[in-house]
């Protein structure tokens, strides 16, 4: 009878220890498909972005291409116009701007600035603090203008460094220039550079978003630019016939762009390429292009915004200009 009960038990216990060691298992083996899970979705996710990442480098020489293209009518728009190439499962959209269709923070003279950093504020003090502060940055002397900024000013407001008296090496380098928040970096960055080497705009290779911050504010200082006055007209009228939006010069002059890449996938794995680029037509010994600056996976400009869409020309089969 004891040795009953005791089988009894024996087997009592180890049937629990079966099903210990069963649910340990179950365990053991659903933390593995959890785990395989989460490596294949990394895994997916990696694959995604190197292909959204391919196909934004590929965006960039179509982009270099097109701007050489031997064919001028064929040669894409350099004023900020955004072209859409769809695929299968992704899409890409390029955006090409002159430098020399920007605002050359090294060159430009007083008004122009002016005029760009009207459309940041409007407060006409810290206008024009922002404007002299700028201009006593890239000069040679340590005089303040009236609102603007030298050395002492700048020890004043606690910084450790003073203005390099000198043109400016990047465009971050406008973010020490005391002022010049962020937020007023962010907005101007889209309209200004360093690499134009022009006092001037073009109007010509200017985006229709720059033409009418300027022109406004070219207006309010009585200032009168027939050249910019007459492409904001086009630009109003959307005349493309007449509208002159390529430059003769571009086919034989060295001239340097910023090109603009974004994809995103149908999935949604998205990736961006900002590039400055020179390119020269003349001297076939030479490289095609130069690379100035670049930047990945920044999100400069959102090309994918909805506000943008007026401004997307589609690319068919073939390379065109057909919108």
């Amino acid at each position: 009878m004891h040795s009953v009960h005791r089988l009894n038990r024996q087997g009592g216990l180890a049937l629990v220890i079966v099903i210990w060691i069963l649910t340990l298992l179950s365990l053991m083996a659903g933390s593995f498909a959890l785990s395989m899970r989460r490596e294949s979705s990394v895994a997916g996710a990696l694959k995604n972005n190197a292909q959204a990442q391919a196909l934004a480098e590929t965006g960039l020489s179509i982009a270099q291409f097109m701007l050489q293209h031997p064919d001028p009518k064929q040669r894409w728009h350099v004023d900020g116009s955004i072209y859409r190439i769809p695929t299968n499962d992704a899409e890409i959209r390029i955006r090409i701007l002159a430098e020399s269709g920007k605002v050359d923070i090294n060159a430009a003279e007083e008004p122009l600035l002016k005029a760009l950093l009207n459309s940041v504020s409007d407060d006409e003090k810290l206008q024009q603090h922002l404007l002299d502060a700028l201009l006593d940055w890239r000069d040679a002397d340590d005089e303040p203008r009236p609102q603007g900024a030298e050395k002492k000013q700048y020890r004043q407001a606690g910084l450790a460094y003073q203005p390099s008296n000198q043109p400016f090496q990047s465009l971050e380098e406008l973010q020490l220039v005391l002022g010049f928040n962020a937020d007023i970096f962010e907005r101007l960055l889209p309209w200004i550079t360093i690499y134009s080497g022009q006092a001037e705009l073009n109007s010509r290779l200017a985006s229709p978003e720059l033409l009418q911050i300027v022109g406004d504010s070219l207006k309010e200082q009585n200032i009168h630019d027939v050249n910019l006055e007459n492409r904001l007209a086009e630009s109003a009228s959307n005349d493309d016939d007449n509208a002159e939006q390529t430059d003769p010069a571009l086919a034989d002059e060295a001239q340097t762009y910023t090109i603009v890449v974004q994809t995103l996938l149908t999935d949604q794995a998205t990736a961006a390429i900002e590039a400055v680029l020179r390119i020269q037509n003349q001297d076939p010994s030479q490289a095609p292009y130069q690379i100035l600056d670049w930047k990945q996976g920044q999100q400069v400009l959102a090309l994918f915004d909805s506000a943008k869409e007026s401004q997307l020309i589609t690319v068919q089969d073939e390379f065109t200009n057909d919108h």
